[in-house]
């Protein structure tokens, strides 16, 4: 078990897992979900009776194998329920905040038929106690702009000059159509500087691929 220092409490070591390709959160963001299968309807009714409220999110590697031998990736991020709706057709609509990462151990499906994961939270210990610092987003701002351009990605460019929040970095990463590995590598990278700059890279990537796409065409 681990405390939690910004609750009091103490941390699971098993967690109720939701793989879920292309989707990532980060700690103190904000992830909305339709939950509809009936087996997660299942685990968020678990989840909710349990006094942590936690459900981890993962991306799993490879749809193609059959569902109980789908691998994961090692590194996850639990939620926090902080909002729970049940709709007339029975789905769930759920928002989690996000806590902490966590590294995966292992996993297995329970008799209710959704995952469970034994998990460590050491290596990312941090994500428990973020010290927020002011950032200079002008750049990443910039470049978010162009990357847009390039992609043919209508954005509200207004609400990307207001935006301030410390997070901006881990907020773009969740909404971004980025390739699920991308998400990963950013997911995995420790702090929100070292963040700030791989994410800086990789749209700086895509702007330059499209120009030398434009090119090539004249």
């Amino acid at each position: 078990m681990v405390d939690n220092f910004k609750q009091g409490k103490t941390l699971p070591d098993i967690i109720p897992i939701f793989p879920l390709k292309g989707v990532v959160m980060f700690p103190d963001t904000f992830l909305p979900l339709n939950i509809f299968e009936p087996r997660y309807l299942k685990m968020i009714d678990q989840a909710i009776s349990n006094e942590n409220r936690l459900i981890g999110m993962i991306q799993p590697k490879n749809l193609n194998d059959p569902d109980d031998n789908i691998p994961f990736h090692k590194v996850g991020c639990a939620g926090k329920i902080v909002k729970f709706e049940e709709t007339d057709d029975n789905r769930y609509l759920i928002t989690l905040k996000g806590l902490s990462r966590f590294n995966l151990i292992s996993e297995k499906t329970n008799n209710r038929n959704f995952r469970e994961a034994k998990i460590n939270w050491e290596t990312f210990s941090r994500d428990l106690n973020i010290n927020i610092k002011p950032f200079d987003f002008s750049t990443l701002k910039t470049t978010l702009k162009n990357y847009f351009k390039s992609q043919n990605i209508r954005a509200n460019i207004s609400a990307i000059d207001a935006f301030n929040d410390y997070n901006f970095v881990d907020q773009i990463t969740m909404i971004c159509p980025l390739t699920d590995d991308e998400k990963q590598l950013l997911l995995e990278t420790f702090s929100i500087t070292k963040r700030k700059k791989l994410l800086q890279t990789i749209l700086d990537c895509y702007i330059t691929e499209d120009n030398i796409s434009d090119i090539s065409k004249h």
